[in-house]
């Protein structure tokens, strides 16, 4: 067999993870090197995957497995762009991925008054699952900023159940999670007692799983109240009947969520320190206006403009360079349907390969490891981390996040 190529992938995320899984299964000789701005891998599953969905986290292991045969190597704490150029990268290996995901919630695209007070949900779902580099707003005394006791949900795709179920949940309900508890905490610290969810799609044409949206009415802690539900058929529409012929207010509960459908967003105001939501009904065009404490989006991920410079654009994708995951197809799909677009990816890279538009030769790593700093996290540098995290994890919780980058670099160096 020819000389394997050189491949360096950028994000340890899934997707990342999944095309150096498919890459050393097809040459187990090649050099595959994974570089990730965090000191910590796996990305959205870490950070993405809800903290109370441990099950979904499971690919985890299979991952684990692989760097563990040696073959692959894992470099954390280097953001390309800041520790080491993209050109660089792009010189020194033969294949270069990018597997970096997209970063930020998508900003509503209505008039928005700038002292409103609008929140992404990806933000509050990565800072409860202990992301270290969460924006959250903060009161004047420099702590995390409540909810409030009224808030409105934009979007019904899975991110705003997931909102919705992790910011309904009583403490003891996050049995074997590891959800940062002070920040949850802190969320709810005014007494949440009201959600809006709004949504812009019909019962039919929501977007999110139906499992999804049964766990969040099977929880004890809540009432879910909706209009009635048209003539449709669909998974949703059918769950949204059985639940309303079925119901049985629970007397416990004491967050009530309304769901509404076939609204479309018109203006997010800003009246006497309450965020408003002028909106009007699809079908009938009859306006609404809401108040709310804290207005929460779930409508997508995106890479602004300007905020990532990390990425060359869609011109420096070439014969070597590929891009894979929701980088290349957008804020879409489960882990299982990235692992079949990193396959894919993996084919044409290997076609590329067998068909001479790309050629071995490149030294790989070797060529920039005097360029990295003494900090970078390699794999038994991460182990250390997990076994520390896992150490730390109080009763009922699976691990204790760190959440504060150096100490995660002298955990990782054995320094703690």
């Amino acid at each position: 067999m020819p000389t394997p190529p050189t491949v360096a992938i950028v994000g340890a995320g899934p997707s990342g993870c999944f095309v150096a899984q498919f890459l050393e299964k097809k040459w187990p000789e090649a050099e595959i090197s994974i570089f990730e701005a965090m000191p910590v891998p796996y990305g959205l599953v870490r950070y993405g995957i809800a903290a109370d969905h441990q099950g979904s986290k499971g690919v985890i292991q299979q991952f684990e497995r692989m760097f563990e045969k040696g073959n692959v190597k894992f470099f954390g704490n280097v953001s390309v762009g800041r520790d080491i150029a993209f050109q660089k990268l792009a010189e020194s290996f033969d294949v270069l991925v990018l597997a970096t995901g997209l970063k930020h919630d998508a900003s509503l695209d209505v008039p928005t008054h700038p002292q409103a007070c609008v929140i992404g949900a990806g933000q509050i779902l990565k800072a409860l699952n202990g992301y270290p580099l969460h924006s959250l707003p903060k009161d004047n005394d420099g702590q995390l900023r409540a909810l409030g006791r009224d808030i409105a949900v934009i979007g019904s795709g899975n991110v705003a159940i997931d909102f919705l179920r992790m910011i309904s949940k009583s403490r003891r309900e996050f049995s074997g999670s590891d959800v940062a508890d002070d920040i949850l905490m802190s969320l709810k610290a005014s007494g949440l007692k009201c959600i809006k969810l709004y949504s812009r799609s019909s019962v039919a044409q929501v977007k999110c799983d139906k499992s999804m949206l049964e766990e969040l009415l099977r929880l004890p802690s809540v009432s879910v109240k909706f209009a009635d539900v048209p003539d449709e058929e669909g998974a949703i529409p059918d769950l949204l009947r059985e639940y309303k012929s079925n119901c049985v207010v629970n007397q416990g509960s004491h967050i009530e969520i309304e769901l509404i459908f076939d609204v479309l967003m018109e203006e997010i105001d800003c009246i006497d320190g309450r965020t408003i939501i002028n909106s009007k009904d699809k079908v009938t065009a009859k306006p609404r206006v809401d108040a709310f404490d804290t207005v929460v989006t779930a409508i997508g991920f995106t890479n602004p403009a300007g905020q990532d410079k990390l990425i060359p654009g869609d011109e420096c994708v070439g014969a070597s360079v590929y891009k894979v995951g929701w980088l290349k197809r957008g804020p879409k799909g489960t882990v299982a349907e990235n692992r079949k677009d990193a396959k894919s990816v993996v084919d044409q890279i290997c076609q590329d390969y067998e068909g001479g538009i790309n050629r071995a030769g490149k030294t790989g790593r070797a060529s920039i490891m005097h360029e990295l700093s003494p900090n970078v996290v390699d794999y038994d540098g991460w182990c250390r981390i997990d076994k520390y995290e896992r150490e730390s994890a109080v009763q009922g919780r699976c691990r204790n996040k760190l959440r504060d980058l150096l100490t995660m670099i002298r955990v990782a160096r054995g320094d703690t």
